[in-house]
């Protein structure tokens, strides 16, 4: 029966040992051989204290110890219930000096009498579940002294806990128990669930709170994350009115010089038709002069236009003929190494919209495509009536703009270098251009606004070495 009694206690997955009333050892389990690295063998038998050293490194009395000697004052660090004593403490001895938390108990054995006649120690490695409390309690100090306020809820909006920011900047003294749509009326659940961020201003202070969905298989609560972002704003502020006052610089330098060089061709054409007695010659200088006034004139309405909606002259125009008659330009005007190339349907294509806008998208973009062409390639524009896919529905949906049942496509699409994705973010900017000094910045931003104004819309696809494509959605008349 001792034999058998001995073999379940080495198979039990604590370590245990026990000594008698001499504090010898008499048992030593498998898991504290592997704890210690000190074999059953090697420590049955020994006393004074030596089964001390592979957990301490040194002699000195340990919790069984206490047991068979209930006289000792035993530490304040260790617990005593009724005839046992406990303790959670870091032995360094352990795993050949790796070391481990472990949870100790160490209670009486007693024979058929009741008599004492020795004493059992369970050793158990708690590191696993004492370095997940650690990490616990770090992550809980820092939440705790965070500046952003943290507030932790149940699934019905009540708050479970919340650190000193949030409290702070919710204005309360106490908020555990109150229930965040109480404390907080403007925010939904709706908006916490799906991670909206949500900007609050109340006592001259600006806001931001975000939730985040607290799962586990299911919803089980939200955490919500409020940030004083005041002085962020008034931060936001003075960059806006500075790239304000930068856009305003470069716009009227851009123009300025423009109609510097074209204000000094009217003066080079005036000084020579008042110096000519060729009425003849004179009058070809003067129709000159007022072509370049023209120009003078269009920049000019370019700078008071870009940006709001100045007076435009739309009326049903055929696409067609204005397609048709614009490619004829532009082939004209095209290096030798550039194939445009015009593909219409056979059906009508009516929209109600400004010829002059139409002519300025097109040959804006097929510009914009020749100086993507360096070493010459092909351009296509091409036109086509067509229905808004589900996709692009979903990712115009916020424009709030009313859906046509049906739309002319006009694509733009080159072979020349392409676009990688931080230009393509930044090409509708006013002023972003990547051909240095030759480009105002101003051609896409003045497509995209025509865009708006023809109440379509406007995708882009690029990618570097295969070319770049622009597809604009203008409604078609009948719809």
């Amino acid at each position: 029966m001792e034999n058998i009694l001995r073999r379940i206690v080495r198979l039990i997955p604590d370590g245990v040992f026990a000594i008698d009333m001499t504090g010898k050892v008499i048992v030593w389990n498998k898991v504290l051989e592997e704890m210690t690295g000190i074999f059953e063998e090697e420590i049955i038998g020994k006393g004074d204290f030596e089964y001390s050293l592979p957990f301490y490194g040194y002699r000195r009395p340990m919790p069984v110890d206490y047991v068979l000697n209930p006289d000792m004052i035993y530490p304040e660090f260790l617990s005593k219930k009724a005839d046992t004593y406990e303790i959670e403490t870091f032995l360094p001895a352990l795993y050949g000096g790796k070391g481990a938390w472990v949870k100790i108990s160490a209670s009486p054995v007693v024979d058929e009498a009741c008599d004492l006649i020795g004493a059992v120690q369970i050793v158990r490695d708690i590191t696993a579940r004492k370095t997940a409390e650690i990490e616990l309690m770090k992550l809980y100090n820092v939440i705790s002294h965070s500046p952003v306020g943290v507030a932790i809820l149940e699934f019905s909006g009540k708050i479970i806990y919340c650190n000193d920011s949030f409290l702070k900047y919710s204005g309360h003294k106490k908020l555990k128990g109150e229930n965040i749509f109480e404390v907080f009326p403007q925010v939904s659940l709706y908006e916490i669930h799906n991670s909206y961020l949500k900007e609050l201003k109340y006592n001259n202070k600006v806001f931001r709170l975000r939730g985040i969905r607290l799962e586990e298989g299911e919803v089980l609560g939200y955490a919500l994350f409020l940030t004083d972002v005041t002085e962020i704003r008034k931060y936001e502020e003075q960059i806006i009115i500075s790239r304000k006052m930068e856009s305003i610089r470069r716009l009227t330098s851009t123009y300025a010089h423009e109609i510097k060089n074209m204000l000094t061709g009217v003066k080079g054409f005036a000084q020579v038709a008042l110096q000519t007695e060729d009425m003849e010659l004179a009058k070809k200088y003067l129709v000159k002069m007022l072509s370049i006034i023209d120009s003078v004139l269009i920049n000019i309405r370019e700078i008071l236009g870009f940006g709001r909606d100045i007076s435009r002259n739309p009326e049903i125009i055929d696409l067609k003929e204005v397609l048709g008659n614009i490619a004829t330009f532009l082939k004209g005007s095209l290096k030798e190494n550039i194939d445009l190339t015009l593909i219409m349907p056979e059906i009508s294509l009516k929209v109600f919209a400004d010829r002059t806008d139409i002519e300025k998208v097109v040959t804006n973009l097929v510009l914009n495509a020749q100086d993507a062409l360096p070493e010459g390639g092909q351009i296509k524009i091409e036109a086509s009536v067509k229905q808004l896919s589900d996709k692009f529905r979903t990712i115009i949906s916020e424009t709030k703009k009313e859906f046509a049942k049906e739309y002319i496509c006009l694509s733009v699409t080159d072979t020349g270098v392409g676009m990688d994705k931080e230009t393509k973010e930044k090409i509708f900017e006013p002023f972003f251009t990547t051909k240095g000094e030759k480009g105002s910045g101003l051609g896409l931003p003045t497509v995209y606004q025509i865009v708006q104004l023809l109440n379509g819309f406007i995708f882009v696809e690029s990618e570097l070495s295969k070319g770049t494509r622009f597809d604009i959605f203008i409604p078609l008349k009948d719809s």
